[in-house]
């Protein structure tokens, strides 16, 4: 039995050029999907697809949901998009975070009042929470805005989101005070 001896330059001689482009592109789409996924971030993808000629512009909301499908639902616990719910004060409250690595927002309404939370993350874990507010109708005159920190304790099926913050209202009687507020976190699909 006779073996032909290759070396690795005859080797890749004899492999098609598309084969050789083809495994240039997998390594290139390979690392672009590792940093979607890394950063929850579905647009990374798509636009990998779109330079390396593999995106139909006929088919780009298929390419977007796909991307989705890989680097949110499969990035891995941290990754998936939650619906926040639960009161704050009087308020019932209710948002969506895409990512917990990424600003999002809560809003609320109840007791004749009005909120919004804007939550910075420093990371999974928690970060920085800011809000406004006021009054409807008859509490027109009532506006109220604070800051405080949370943190997030959540996994595949969900967890709660806690934070606690100062504030002050204004209003011809004024004042200021600090809650604690519990928010669920319900598993949601990529958005």
């Amino acid at each position: 039995m006779k073996f032909a001896r290759y070396t690795l330059v005859s080797i890749v001689l004899l492999l098609p050029h598309s084969a050789l482009a083809q495994a240039a592109t997998d390594k290139g789409e390979a690392a672009a999907t590792a940093e979607c996924k890394a950063k929850s971030d579905p647009s990374i993808l798509v636009n990998y697809w779109k330079t390396a000629g593999r995106a139909d512009p006929a088919a780009l909301a298929e390419l977007e949901n796909r991307a989705k499908r890989i680097c949110v639902t499969q990035g891995g616990g941290s990754s998936h998009s939650y619906t926040i719910a639960g009161n704050a004060g009087p308020m019932q409250v209710t948002g969506t975070a895409c990512s917990l690595t990424k600003p999002f927002t809560v809003k609320g309404s109840g007791g004749g009042m009005w909120i919004e939370f804007s939550y910075s993350p420093g990371g999974e874990a928690g970060g920085g929470v800011s809000y406004t507010g006021g009054g409807t109708g008859n509490l027109a005159m009532v506006h109220m805005a604070g800051k405080g920190t949370y943190t997030v304790k959540a996994d595949d099926k969900g967890g709660t989101l806690t934070q606690t913050h100062t504030g002050a209202v204004t209003n011809p009687g004024g004042g200021s005070a600090t809650h604690t507020d519990t928010l669920k976190l319900t598993p949601t699909g990529p958005c």
